[in-house]
């Protein structure tokens, strides 16, 4: 190929290409140690998914050694106080689809938790009970959750805590 080229056009082809300039770095605005919430901050939804967020953080920080998610200690203590409850009545009360339920109720029925018994009354209807290594987890998921309710109402004072409930059952209805 060196050959069909004229001798100008071979020596710019031979020369070495030149190393790319060096540039000088961009100057990038310093990172912001805090984000401007503006107007965001007065929304009573935004107050309450921040809040959400702390709350689920430190469940599942008190939770952690017994193994046990939010909807499964709701179950667990359901169940124990409801014996022989049905996964679509635990369904309706924890404002779960059928599905979800049924994940919760496999999940713990395989840990030894629940046990799930055919109604004498219903045949198609299946009847939840605690076992006795049910009954241990949920004493021992009281527990912490009594720590962990003592990590949110020690917060506010007894009347505020009653208020904050009360408010927050007037959301839901």
């Amino acid at each position: 190929m060196t050959q069909l080229l004229d001798e100008e056009s071979r020596s710019v082809l031979m020369k070495p290409i030149p190393a790319e300039p060096k540039r000088k770095p961009t100057k990038r605005p310093a990172p912001k140690h805090h984000v401007q919430t503006n107007e965001m901050d007065e929304l009573l939804g935004y107050q309450l998914r921040l809040a959400y967020i702390a709350i689920s953080r430190h469940f599942t920080r008190a939770m952690a050694h017994l193994d046990l998610t939010q909807k499964q200690t709701g179950v667990l203590w359901l169940i124990g106080a409801n014996g022989g409850v049905s996964q679509i009545m635990l369904a309706k009360e924890l404002d779960m689809d059928r599905a979800s339920m049924m994940a919760i109720i496999d999940k713990l029925e395989d840990r030894g938790l629940i046990t799930r018994e055919r109604s004498r009354h219903d045949a198609r209807r299946q009847e939840l009970f605690l076992t006795p290594k049910g009954r241990k987890m949920l004493a021992q998921s009281k527990a912490a959750l009594a720590k962990h309710e003592h990590w949110m109402t020690s917060r506010f004072s007894d009347a505020e805590a009653a208020e904050l409930k009360h408010l927050l059952r007037r959301i839901r209805k």
